[in-house]
């Protein structure tokens, strides 16, 4: 059998729900819908909510001392007993988190989870293949060199879908 990592908003995921054992590996458990069930959550594979702001290097290494912290032999039977309870359901283990790293310049713990483990063991754990194009980085907003109201320049926008409420333009109202 298989170990893949992936998102969980992955849509292969639901539209093949039969056929993953899905584990979350991430510091939470998402709050959305998922479409298919999320087995087990497995926090000792997450990483540590510090290292969240540190650049990849920095994360990485800090990363790796925790799984080193944990050991490889602890590790390995995690993994096994997953992959022992995937196999007992006829499905294949996919380790989970959040983000889509479909972009080159986007990355997560989980495929270095699946480095260090195939350093470890010799086995490769490969990014399930997702059907959803990958989203394009937002551009960063452009200033406002404009001299106009506020008021004129929000009428002159297309609407974009999205809605912003002024917490000041709520004085008076009761909640």
């Amino acid at each position: 059998m298989a170990i893949w990592t992936s998102r969980y908003s992955n849509k292969e995921l639901a539209e093949h729900k039969e056929k993953y054992y899905c584990v979350g590996i991430s510091i939470g458990t998402p709050k959305f819908p998922l479409g298919y069930v999320l087995e087990q959550q497995c926090y000792s594979l997450a990483p540590k909510g510090y290292m969240l702001k540190m650049e990849k290097d920095e994360y990485q290494e800090a990363y790796f001392r925790k799984l080193e912290g944990i050991g490889a032999d602890k590790i390995i039977g995690m993994v096994m007993r997953f992959e022992e309870a995937a196999a007992q359901e006829d499905k294949e283990l996919v380790l989970l988190c959040y983000e889509d790293i479909r972009n080159p310049e986007d990355w997560c713990h989980r495929t270095m989870f699946a480095q260090w483990y195939c350093e470890q063991t010799g086995e490769v754990i490969q990014e399930l293949q997702d059907p959803t194009p990958p989203k394009g980085k937002r551009a960063k907003p452009q200033k406002n060199d404009n001299k106009e109201p506020a008021a004129r320049m929000e009428a002159k926008r297309e609407d974009d879908g999205y809605q912003q409420m002024s917490l000041f333009g709520m004085a008076g109202m009761t909640i």
